[in-house]
């Protein structure tokens, strides 16, 4: 059945978005932030939305570190209210999307168990927003061998685990291949899950292959600064792309400069959202700013999308792009005054 249809309850839905929406932090706010000190962001943002959990963590944690347990549990539960309004194929295609929490806290907690992190280091740094229960993420945590981590995650079906793939991981410490993999699944699984049988669902599909684009293009300039060869960068790529397909990212890989890659994605619809970045890369290949760009671009396209569909799951997807986006800045703004960073430099990490 279509996830367009049923007994989805998209008024009602799209609705409690928007209203949750305007409680998203202006830019107004970030620049004022920017002139606080740790203490005085925590009050700030215990006016906030983030009132509850500010007020709840505060008796145990300071600074930093309360700021970002404190947005990533509310960053948890507005996902899970999220899930909790919607109704029909509505909620099936938002817990879809959302499965990439999961696809983190497994990451999350395998990286930490490779890195020998304390217990509650791990469990602080996850967001339950997705469909793995707190048990089983619990039993992850506090597995003792990798057998039993690979034990527990036979136990459960919403995450494919590679086990060659998890075994190597672990014996080597070294994750890239397990981490691409679990992404690659991620992408391929919510890809299949849209039927497109519907304009909305076709535009959903859309914006999902546009995300795909992003990731990838990502990806390319990272392996290319890090002198990476064309071929041996096939297997990072996420299939399934709008604009930058199988054969035109084998191509940009092999390109001898970095001035032809330029080039063929000026010629691309991302080239709207990222052309000055693009352009000042090419003088001064400082990379961190163009992947900024290019994730903005990504909650601007949502925007475009969601405006033209807003009776869908695209407004959804908006909002929780956009709430993700601040609790990373948030994030970005306090682990930036904790280090000692000038204000300036923090606001150029901002995505705004």
């Amino acid at each position: 059945m279509p996830i367009f249809g049923g007994r989805s309850n998209y008024p009602y839905v799209c609705a409690r978005v928007k209203a949750k929406k305007s409680f998203l932090l202006s830019k107004d706010a970030y620049h004022r932030m920017l002139g606080m000190d740790l203490s005085e962001i925590g009050r700030y943002l215990g006016e906030t939305q983030y009132r509850d959990e500010i007020a709840s963590l505060s008796g145990k944690y300071s600074g930093a570190t309360l700021i970002e347990i404190g947005i990533s549990q509310n960053l948890a539960k507005t996902y899970s209210d999220v899930i909790s309004y919607a109704g029909g194929h509505l909620k099936e295609v938002i817990a879809e999307y959302l499965h990439r929490w999961d696809i983190y806290n497994i990451k999350t907690i395998i990286r930490g168990k490779v890195t020998k992190a304390p217990i509650e280091e791990i469990r602080e740094i996850l967001i339950q927003a997705g469909s793995l229960k707190p048990e089983l993420i619990n039993q992850l945590i506090q597995a003792s061998s990798n057998e039993e981590i690979m034990e527990t995650l036979r136990k459960q079906s919403v995450v494919y685990v590679d086990e060659e793939l998890f075994r190597t991981a672990l014996t080597t410490g070294k994750l890239a291949a397990l981490e691409d993999a679990l992404d690659k699944e991620y992408y391929l699984s919510l890809l299949k899950s849209i039927k497109e049988t519907t304009v909305a669902e076709k535009r959903l599909s859309d914006f999902i292959r546009r995300e795909i684009d992003i990731v990838n293009l990502k990806v390319l300039f990272k392996l290319k600064l890090e002198g990476a060869a064309g071929e041996s960068m096939g297997q990072y790529f996420v299939m399934g792309g709008m604009e930058f397909k199988s054969d035109r990212l084998a191509k940009l890989a092999a390109a001898p400069s970095m001035k032809e890659i330029i080039d063929d994605i000026r010629q691309s619809s991302y080239s709207e959202y990222i052309l000055p970045e693009l352009e000042e890369f090419e003088d001064k290949k400082d990379v961190s700013s163009l992947l900024r760009a290019m994730d903005k671009a990504l909650i601007e396209i949502a925007g475009k999308f969601s405006h033209l569909y807003p009776l869908s799951v695209l407004p959804v997807l908006d909002y929780v792009l956009r709430k993700k986006t601040e609790v990373d800045n948030i994030r970005i703004i306090a682990r930036g005054k904790e280090s000692g960073l000038d204000p300036e430099l923090i606001k150029r990490l901002l995505v705004l």
